[in-house]
């Protein structure tokens, strides 16, 4: 099993002479493995990540994003139902619970249906809180061990068969307060060409994050533009984010080099001629508003 993002199957096009990160940034808010490891009885054995990726360059915005007064607002996703440790996490799952005990291990069974990508998002608790996804297989974690409760919002992804669970505990005997929420991915696509204006209904469906993990995907051909531009760009900047990809990228549910949806900026087309996909996500699987328009670039 490993853990999102995966490795592409098809090198991206869009290369330019960057590196790209190794943990996932996704503006991920600051999670990642934390600097201590779970005592000897509590160790993850070895993990290949999917939050590892391969080196990706997706094409930078050439001007710095401006926002806008059109700037829409972030929406709160709808609350699921609070689930206990030893319950069963689903889409829409939120999770507020305390460890009161040195050396306690919250375990909560993961049961998201045909959904094999999710985010942990709105995540609180301190830098020694630990939580990790395994799959009951093998008892192998999901992707990076070690990672920390703190703050921010991960995404794993599952990929071998059977039941998986998440379990929650504290390094150096912390105990205290914790939460996250749980949210599937879903992406969406659309055909689009340059020149056309995207809001609510442009295409039909688009022009909102309706769900929590909710990914709209915008494929659209270059007709010989060497760049494109955002017009008018408009979604709670610091919520929604817009990316340049090659339109052969299969992994979208992780940022790689994401812009705030708001203002105008340049995006050249560093693969020349083809295919090309603009991706809107929430980094924090939030939800709301977008707009902006696609035109020729300089």
């Amino acid at each position: 099993m490993t853990l999102s993002p995966t490795v592409s199957p098809t090198a991206s096009r869009l290369a330019k002479a960057a590196a790209a990160v190794a943990v996932v940034s996704l503006a991920l808010l600051g999670c990642g493995p934390a600097a201590t490891t779970p005592s000897a009885d509590e160790a993850a054995p070895e993990v290949v990540s999917v939050a590892s990726q391969d080196p990706t360059e997706a094409a930078q915005p050439e001007a710095s994003t401006e926002p806008t007064e059109t700037t829409q607002p972030a929406e709160e996703a709808a609350a699921g139902a609070t689930v206990q440790p030893g319950g069963t996490l689903v889409d829409g799952s939120v999770v507020s619970a305390e460890l009161t005990r040195a050396g306690q291990k919250d375990v909560y069974v993961i049961d998201l249906g045909e959904a094999r990508e999710f985010y942990v998002a709105d995540m609180n608790g301190t830098t020694d809180m630990q939580f990790q996804a395994f799959a009951d297989v093998d008892d192998e974690p999901v992707g990076l061990p070690n990672l920390s409760l703190s703050f921010g919002t991960w995404v794993f992804k599952l990929t071998k068969a059977g039941t998986h669970r998440l379990e929650v505990w504290g390094n150096n005997n912390t105990i205290g307060k914790y939460g996250f929420r749980i949210a599937t991915v879903k992406p969406r696509s659309f055909p689009v060409a340059i020149g056309m204006k995207i809001g609510e209904g442009s295409p039909a469906g688009a022009g909102r994050l309706d769900v929590s993990g909710r990914i709209d995907r915008f494929e659209f051909d270059s007709d010989g533009a060497t760049a494109v531009k955002v017009v008018g760009g408009a979604g709670a900047c610091t919520a929604i984010q817009l990316e340049l990809v090659d339109a052969a990228q299969a992994d979208i549910a992780n940022a790689r080099q994401p812009v705030p949806l708001c203002g105008d900026f340049d995006m050249p087309l560093s693969n020349g001629d083809g295919k090309y996909a603009l991706i809107v996500r929430s980094n924090t699987a939030k939800t709301g508003a977008y707009a902006f328009e696609l035109v020729r670039g300089g």
